[in-house]
């Protein structure tokens, strides 16, 4: 399985877990988390971004014309929250 940056690119207008862009952290190969030292994730914004991560790290088994791999950028379940953009790493 891949492993996948997850990085706050934007703002909308309010975070309540008081991320800033540029905030980080890594979904590793072998189903782990890492948050680079001081920084936080929201538990709200993971428990929502969880589905498509799973599905992301797996992106090269899914058909060519899924959704999955044409997509980058996710927000948080706040509509005015915060945008996370998942690179694939590996």
């Amino acid at each position: 399985m891949k492993d996948l940056k997850v990085e706050v690119v934007r703002i909308k207008e309010r975070c309540g877990a008081k991320h800033k862009v540029g905030d980080l952290f890594f979904i590793r190969g072998e189903g782990t988390i890492e948050i680079p030292e001081g920084k936080k994730v929201c538990i709200y914004a993971l428990n929502s971004l969880f589905p498509f991560l799973t599905a992301k790290q797996r992106e090269d088994e899914l058909p060519h014309n899924d959704w999955i791999s044409g997509t980058e950028t996710l927000c948080c379940p706040d509509p005015d929250g915060v945008v996370f953009k998942v690179t694939p790493l590996s």
